[in-house]
């Protein structure tokens, strides 16, 4: 990525802020225009998907298009490619999305890939099911747990 042809305009760089301080999480262009407008910027829907379009072909954000049904999130990647071991957890029920990273994802994606010659894209890869906060549980601490798995943040909640 070529860095010195690329600029930013102070929306672009407000968006920017705010998807880093997402903590990984994602976020629909919707809750990005709201944000600008709570912030007094002055800036339409369409702008906030011209950004993100660039935002995506710098390799500084990446989309995320859950379903037929509903829109794209984005996610604040800041041009890492990722890691294999990465999935989504989608709960059913808040609709919250969760980036999960599990050492164990990379044995199973190898797996699919030798036994069954399907090569799964691990930036693709979602899990729907209910979330602890939904299921009236408090979340475990790390230091608790004896999972591999990292969870590195979570999206604010968003209305259905």
């Amino acid at each position: 990525m070529n860095r010195a042809k690329t600029y930013h305009t102070r929306q672009q760089k407000i968006i920017l802020q705010f998807m880093e301080q997402m903590d990984y999480g994602y976020i629909t262009a919707g809750q990005i225009a709201e944000f600008l407008k709570e912030q007094g910027e002055a800036v339409g829907l369409t702008t906030v998907y011209r950004h993100l379009e660039r935002f995506q072909k710098e390799g500084i954000v990446q989309k995320i298009v859950l379903d037929g049904n509903s829109g794209a999130c984005y996610q604040y990647i800041g041009g890492q490619s990722g890691e294999e071991n990465q999935f989504l957890l989608k709960c059913e029920d808040c609709g919250n999305i969760q980036n999960m990273d599990c050492a164990r994802m990379k044995e199973l994606y190898s797996h699919v890939l030798e036994e069954h010659h399907f090569n799964v894209n691990p930036h693709r890869t979602m899990f729907y099911g209910v979330c602890e906060k939904c299921q009236g549980k408090e979340p475990v601490s790390k230091e608790e747990s004896n999972c591999c798995c990292q969870m590195p943040g979570n999206q604010p909640e968003t209305s259905k």
